[in-house]
C-alpha cells in the first residue's frame, strides 16, 4: 500500500504519537485539567502546557498561553471568525480557500457582513495585486490560506504581513496545509495582529481531534461558546483571557499528548529540513509525470509549495482514476473538489475535479517511482 493522501490526514505517524495517547489513558495519571489541586488534575494541566510549549517552539511564539487548543482547524476558524467580526465589517478573502473558511464567511454575509474574494490566475496563484483595490473603509481583516489544499501553492505570507501592517488589518491564516510542511516563524520582523489556525492530524502528525489557534499581537476577542472553565465559576460569562476564552469544557488531554509527540518530531527533524526534503520529493513527482501523455497539470511549480500535486489523466474522471489507483494498485489519493469549490470553478474543474497526490516525510522516492510507472502504463 502507498499512501498519498496526507493532505487529508497523515496515516503514517511517529510511533511515539500512538504510544503517548495510549499511555496517557493506561497510566491513569491524567485527570481533568483546572478541576482540582490533586496530582491527576495538575498532570493534565501540565500535559496541555507541554503541548503548547512544543507548538510555541515550532512557530517561535514567546508565550505558550497565547495558543488555544481546539478540536481541529475548522473549529478554530469558526471560533475566531465569529469572535472577531461584527455584522457591519468587511473582510477580504480569496478564491483559493477551503470550505472551513468559505462557509463561515457565507454565514457572516448572511448576517450582513461584507466579503471580497481575490481571484486566482490560470496557474492557481492568488492575485495579490488585487488586495489594495479590495480595501474599504470598514475592512477589518484578511483571511487567507497559507497554502492551497488543491494546488499546494504557498501564499506570499511576507507580502500579506506587510499589507496588513500598512492597513491596520487583522490577519487570519488558515494553516491547515502549512503547519508542519512550511517554515513560519513569528520572530525577526514586525507582524500585524495575526491569528494562525492549525490542525494537528495532518502534517503535525498528531491524532485526529486536535488543532489550535495562535495569537500574535494585541487582539480584542469576544467569547463564542461558553461553559465550564475551571476558574471564575461565579461569573456569568466565559473568561476573556487566552487560552480560556476558546477552551470551554474539558480539553482533549489524551489526544493532545499525542500531538505533543507529533510536533516534537517536527522540531527534532527541523521544519526547514522537512520543507526542503518534501519540496524535492514533490518536485520529483511533478517532473516525472508532467511529460506523460494524457497528464493534465494545473500549475508550473514555480513558487514555494506545500507537498501537493493535483492532476487529471486522459479521459478519466478524477473519481475513476483515483478508484483505479486504489482498487488495482493500492495507491491512496484524493479525487473530487477537495472542499474548495471556488478554486475548482476558477480552474474549470467543477464537474471533473482533480486527483490530488499529497506527500509526507514517511513517503519515499521509490513510492513515487511506482506511482509514476503505473500512470505510464494506464
Amino acid at each position: 500500500m502507498i499512501y498519498f493522501d496526507n493532505s487529508a490526514t497523515t496515516l503514517q505517524k511517529p510511533i511515539e504519537v500512538a504510544n503517548a495517547v495510549y499511555n496517557s489513558i493506561s497510566s491513569q495519571k491524567y485527570g481533568n485539567p483546572s478541576r482540582g489541586s490533586h496530582d491527576f488534575s495538575i498532570n493534565a494541566l501540565r500535559g496541555l502546557y507541554k503541548t503548547r510549549f512544543e507548538i510555541a517552539k515550532l512557530f517561535s511564539i514567546d508565550e505558550p498561553l497565547n495558543i488555544a487548543l481546539t478540536s481541529n482547524v475548522t473549529t478554530g476558524l469558526n471560533l475566531v471568525i465569529r469572535s472577531l467580526l461584527n455584522n457591519t465589517d468587511h473582510v477580504i478573502s480569496t478564491d483559493s480557500e477551503h470550505n472551513s473558511v468559505l462557509r463561515p464567511l457565507y454565514q457572516f454575509q448572511s448576517r450582513g457582513g461584507q466579503v471580497s474574494f481575490l481571484k486566482i490566475d490560470l496557474k492557481g496563484n492568488i492575485i495579490l495585486d488585487e488586495l489594495k483595490k479590495s480595501l474599504k473603509k470598514n475592512t477589518k481583516a484578511l483571511i487567507i490560506t497559507q497554502a492551497s489544499n488543491v494546488s499546494g501553492i504557498a501564499t506570499d505570507i511576507e507580502r500579506v504581513f506587510d499589507f496588513c501592517l500598512e492597513n491596520n488589518l487583522i490577519l487570519i491564516i488558515d494553516g491547515a496545509q502549512g503547519a508542519g510542511n512550511l517554515s513560519l516563524k513569528f520572530k525577526g520582523r514586525e507582524f500585524p495582529r495575526t491569528v494562525y489556525a492549525f490542525t494537528g492530524h495532518k502534517s503535525l502528525y498528531g491524532p485526529q481531534g486536535t488543532g489550535g489557534l495562535i495569537f500574535v499581537g494585541d487582539i480584542v476577542l469576544k467569547s463564542v461558546f461558553s461553559g465550564g472553565s475551571g476558574i471564575n465559576s461565579f461569573s456569568r460569562t466565559q473568561p476573556d483571557i487566552l487560552p480560556d476564552i476558546f477552551e470551554y469544557g474539558t480539553q482533549n488531554v489524551h489526544s493532545n499528548a499525542g500531538l505533543f509527540e507529533g510536533v516534537k518530531y517536527i522540531n527534532e527533524t527541523g521544519i526547514e529540513n522537512i520543507e526542503r526534503n518534501l519540496y524535492k520529493l514533490t518536485k520529483y513527482f511533478y517532473d516525472s509525470v508532467k511529460n506523460i501523455d494524457g497528464v493534465i497539470l494545473y500549475n508550473d511549480f514555480s513558487s514555494r509549495m506545500a507537498p501537493i500535486v493535483s492532476l487529471n489523466f486522459k479521459h478519466y474522471s478524477s473519481s475513476e482514476l483515483s478508484d483505479i489507483l486504489w482498487n488495482k494498485y493500492e495507491i491512496a489519493t484524493r479525487p473530487g473538489s477537495h472542499c474548495a469549490p471556488k478554486y475548482h470553478e476558477s480552474m474549470g474543474t467543477r464537474e471533473r475535479g482533480m486527483v490530488r497526490f499529497s506527500f509526507s516525510t514517511f513517503n519515499t522516492f521509490e513510492e513515487v517511482d511506482e506511482a509514476v510507472n503505473i500512470l505510464r502504463r494506464l
